[in-house]
């Protein structure tokens, strides 16, 4: 009786360590989403690695886990599909001196770029750091407008079309509220934004048209 009782209270002792497991074990993971980075703009590695550190950080805080690998130029310790494979969870992002698409060009406050193809899907990404450079330098932003153009484009193909917003990260227009915001860190994708990304990306679906704008010469940039 007595050896009965001592295997029951054992057990009963033991059980929450076991439920435990079991809940954090079933707990889903973050989807996730491998970005490959082409720097043909020379960023010195410090900016660019400060940048992507905080898109990295602006994404998690979405619920979605980011790796950031530098493909041009390239690092040691690179595997090729790393920098060639594309899906809906390794996406491309191009790093361009310049603007250079007719279409870019005649628009001055073009920052960036997210491209689909023939069939409604995007996985490239364009920034255009000589533009980013100037609004940077003017605003006194340093390498904290790199990482929310980087975040910016990305949830254009991560959100789909018509994924532009009247505030936050993925705003069509960055005043000083956004701006303000982007220097202190704090411009992040909403809880319905982030809820669509982890969808589309867990279903493996991504398409968008976007691009994104910004103005030197004024107090607010258009994206």
């Amino acid at each position: 009786m007595h050896k009965v009782f001592a295997a029951a209270l054992a057990f009963l002792a033991l059980a929450p360590f076991g439920f435990a497991e079991t809940a954090a074990t079933s707990k889903p993971a973050s989807p996730e989403v491998t970005i490959t980075v082409y720097d043909y703009a020379h960023v010195s590695p410090e900016l660019l690695q400060a940048a992507q550190g905080v898109a990295r950080k602006t994404f998690w805080q979405a619920g979605i886990e980011s790796s950031w690998v530098t493909c041009l130029p390239k690092p040691e310790k690179v595997q090729s599909h790393d920098c060639y494979f594309l899906d809906a969870t390794h996406l491309t992002v191009k790093i361009l001196p310049r603007a250079i698409s007719a279409q870019a060009r005649a628009r001055s406050n073009v920052l960036g770029d997210a491209l689909v193809d023939e069939k409604g899907t995007g996985y490239h990404a364009y920034v255009f750091y000589d533009r980013v450079q100037n609004v940077a330098d003017a605003r006194r932003l340093g390498p904290d407008l790199l990482d929310s153009v980087l975040a910016h484009e990305i949830g254009h193909l991560l959100l789909g079309s018509k994924s532009h917003t009247v505030s936050g990260i993925m705003s069509a227009h960055w005043s000083g509220e956004e701006l303000r915001k982007i220097s202190e860190g704090t411009m992040l994708f909403n809880p319905s934004q982030s809820w669509l990304m982890r969808s589309r990306v867990s279903a493996g679906h991504i398409d968008v048209p976007a691009y994104t704008h910004a103005s030197s010469a004024s107090s607010a940039a258009s994206l």
